[in-house]
């Protein structure tokens, strides 16, 4: 029987599930935060007899889509026990957390994949990219050291430090298209789940600019895990505080800085390795209410298209929509017949488009979507952002 569970008793079963599917040795620290996380978010489970076999937790998180927010499903800990794998479950499950999105209004669904084909089978496609920079002691000594200002090394738990860093992050990282709009349950969850230090940058009137969220591990590596920065100030200073532990660590590495700009900080890159992996898979759970508060360019022309899309698993999703866009706004309509088809193809494909991973001309390139008719301006009214993401789940 699928069911959503908020029990502690049925969370510490999903906690117990998770713990064995994925070799997690928790500390009773690392149970109790878990636990209490969990109470935030949707547990759902395949219980048969009492016995969780198999289960998925959603988070109710929402998200910046080109300046406009949207709700957003975090997918995360999908796991049966071994022996009750390929019975099912997880694709009932599946089904169930999309008729409760699609019924509580939620446009899209993020999860990090253990298998891609695996999840293209629900309609996820990938979307994001992570890229791995390592830079080497000898390098990291070229950022020439930031005299203005100060950076402040903090603790986490000051209420302070909390509020300085969920202000820069709304300032920040959170406007990012794509990126998540962080509850203070997330906040908390994500700082304690590892040994995260934490440095705020200031400057000269005392005001604070930015932060770094960071690790020491051994005498090996300092892992930036998050950095956010309002100026370029802000940027120098916290990459001479970066600098500053070069007597301590051999290399310096990233997967998460916002932008490239870093890399203007050094006179000779060769030294640097930059490694691009796909990262985070997106599908469009509600088409029709995701359009309709997707902004488009704004044209005062209005535009109508007949678009066919495909969804195996949300039925709301799989037919013909008439769009029609003008000043930027879309209204998306379920028809049952067109004259005309101008674009068809599956909602994974569509996803990858209106998220920014590519481009329209692009996927019809590919000919991952068919565009049916000529003389079609769709493309010219979608502007292509890269989308980026900040949290794992």
């Amino acid at each position: 029987m699928i069911k959503k569970v908020t029990d502690k008793k049925d969370i510490e079963k999903v906690h117990e599930l998770g713990s064995y599917a994925f070799n997690m040795d928790h500390t009773e620290e690392q149970k109790q935060a878990y636990i209490e996380k969990n109470t935030f978010i949707d547990n759902y489970v395949d219980e048969v007899d009492g016995e969780v076999l198999s289960q998925i937790v959603s988070y109710p998180f929402e998200v910046t889509i080109k300046g406009q927010v949207m709700k957003m499903s975090g997918i995360g800990d999908v796991a049966s026990y071994p022996e009750t794998r390929g019975s099912g479950g997880i694709r009932n499950i599946f089904s169930a957390i999309f008729n409760d999105l699609h019924e509580n209004g939620t446009e899209l669904s993020y999860l990090a994949p253990f298998s891609q084909p695996f999840y293209r089978k629900f309609g996820y496609e990938t979307v994001f990219d992570s890229e791995e920079i390592r830079i080497p002691k000898a390098v990291i000594t070229q950022i020439k050291p930031e005299k203005k200002g100060k950076v402040k090394r903090v603790k986490w738990e000051d209420e302070d430090t909390k509020a300085i860093l969920k202000e820069i992050y709304r300032d920040t990282l959170e406007k990012v298209h794509g990126s998540v709009i962080r509850e203070d349950y997330w906040w908390h969850y994500t700082m304690i789940k590892k040994q995260k230090r934490v440095a705020i940058c200031y400057d000269d009137n005392n005001m604070p600019q930015g932060y770094l969220i960071y690790g020491l591990v051994g005498a090996s590596e300092f892992q930036i895990f998050e950095m956010a920065y309002c100026n370029s100030f802000a940027l120098r200073k916290l990459m001479s505080f970066v600098s500053s532990h070069s007597g301590s660590f051999n290399e310096f590495v990233s997967t998460n800085l916002p932008d490239k700009a870093v890399l203007e900080l050094f006179t000779e890159i060769s030294g640097i390795t930059r490694k691009t992996y796909s990262y985070m898979m997106v599908k469009i759970v509600n088409f029709k209410q995701f359009i309709e508060k997707y902004p488009f360019k704004k044209v005062e022309k209005e535009a109508d298209f007949y678009v066919d899309i495909q969804d195996n698993n949300c039925e709301w999703n799989n037919g013909i929509f008439h769009l029609v866009i003008k000043n930027g706004k879309a209204t998306c309509e379920k028809v049952t017949e067109a004259k005309k088809i101008d674009y068809s193809g599956s909602i994974q494909h569509f996803t990858q488009v209106f998220m920014g991973r590519l481009t329209l001309d692009q996927a019809v390139w590919l000919e991952l979507i068919d565009e049916k008719t000529e003389g079609n301006n769709l493309s010219e009214l979608i502007d292509s952002v890269t989308p980026r993401m900040y949290d794992y789940f």
